[in-house]
């Protein structure tokens, strides 16, 4: 009965993808009638170095640069004995969890080591499966020890085959998004929703969970200039950056703070500017949204960006010129906004959360 399968999802507090891909497989399971539990490892296990380490990582991310020594310096310790000390890191919330929670399978939407750690130490027969939440691969995703590792691209899967993962580990599904992304829609409907005017395009610009853009406010002031198009600004949980943005007055420029369905406002966008994480990447995919993707950091970021741009599915603004001309360039450009819809809809993966959960079910359930 699926009621007795227990899904044990881990997942870190370093920017909302992995804790959105989370919460995505967690409804696909429970709409099985699966028990579900997310367990935040990092936070749960050490809340002050958590914090600490949040911090950190959020002031490196928004230097730029400096977050690829970071990034790429955690793939080469990965490589080494090193690494040994990262596998025990929540091995013992890990090891109660188990105890208490019993789960049938255990899911990384973070790359932990810890649950193979635990899993192969005490010999007990738990899969450990990894959700790649990029469309890149870091090598803390390549543990020998994981059962599965679900991807978002063929192409991805092609890189990984070169890199000797064997293909039996591998499928290709897509990264985990809400399946509102996918629903139907009444255009009309939404424009009304939100007060905006029918007959002119919308550009959604979205900084981002990770911080505001550089130079957000001369960006949105340059926007504002132009009466042809509408903006809307979304803030998310970001109430500081909100009532900054409220002040200046803005006369073609709207800002949202955090929004349920912010799905609807994807789907009347006529293309959206935006850092290139993961998860809003599928997010923009699923939607068939174009994307100017600005600033992108060295890492998983600046990975991410450079796979849509060779895909046809985005470009890539590094400055407030670039971005303008961009943005010009496509509302005077139908046709390359449809070419790289069209471009989108050839690696598009439908229902990824869905795909998953069904895999893993036909795969590890009790029967």
């Amino acid at each position: 009965m699926l009621k007795d399968l227990n899904i044990l999802i881990i997942t870190a507090p370093f920017g909302n993808g992995h804790k959105m891909a989370a919460k995505s497989l967690h409804d696909a399971f429970v709409e099985k009638g699966c028990n579900v539990m997310i367990c935040d490892l990092f936070t749960e296990s050490h809340p002050r170095l958590t914090s600490n380490l949040s911090k950190t990582h959020l002031k490196l991310f928004n230097m730029g640069h400096a977050y690829s020594y970071l990034y790429y310096g955690i793939d080469k310790i990965s490589r080494t004995k090193l690494i040994n000390i990262y596998k025990r890191f929540g091995y013992n919330q890990i090891k109660q969890i188990s105890k208490e929670f019993e789960p049938n399978i255990i899911i990384n939407t973070f790359p932990v080591l810890s649950s193979s750690e635990y899993s192969k130490k005490f010999n007990v027969d738990i899969p450990v499966i990894n959700v790649v939440t990029d469309y890149c691969c870091h090598n803390l995703w390549l543990n020998e020890s994981v059962d599965r590792i679900y991807i978002a691209t063929d192409d991805l899967k092609e890189k990984l085959k070169k890199l000797k993962v064997p293909i039996s580990k591998l499928e290709v599904t897509g990264i985990p998004i809400r399946h509102e992304f996918e629903k139907a829609f009444d255009r009309k409907q939404v424009f009304e929703k939100y007060d905006l005017c029918l007959d002119k395009n919308v550009i959604l610009l979205s900084p981002g969970a990770q911080g505001s853009f550089r130079q957000l406010r001369d960006v949105c002031k340059d926007l504002d200039q132009y009466d042809h198009f509408q903006t809307i600004l979304l803030c998310g949980n970001n109430l500081k950056l909100k009532a900054i943005m409220d002040e200046m007055n803005f006369k073609n420029l709207r800002t949202f703070g955090y929004i349920e369905e912010v799905h609807e406002l994807y789907k009347i966008a006529s293309f959206m500017i935006t850092k290139p994480g993961g998860i809003t990447l599928s997010e923009a995919v699923a939607t068939n949204l174009p994307l100017i993707l600005y600033r992108p950091v060295a890492g998983q970021e600046k990975e991410n960006a450079h796979y849509f741009v060779s895909k046809g599915a985005a470009v890539i603004a590094d400055n407030k010129t670039e971005l303008i001309y961009n943005v010009l360039d496509f509302l005077s450009n139908d046709t390359k906004l449809d070419t790289m819809k069209k471009n989108m809809k050839r690696f598009y993966k439908a229902s990824p959360s869905k795909k998953i959960v069904n895999d893993l079910i036909s795969r590890y359930a009790i029967s």
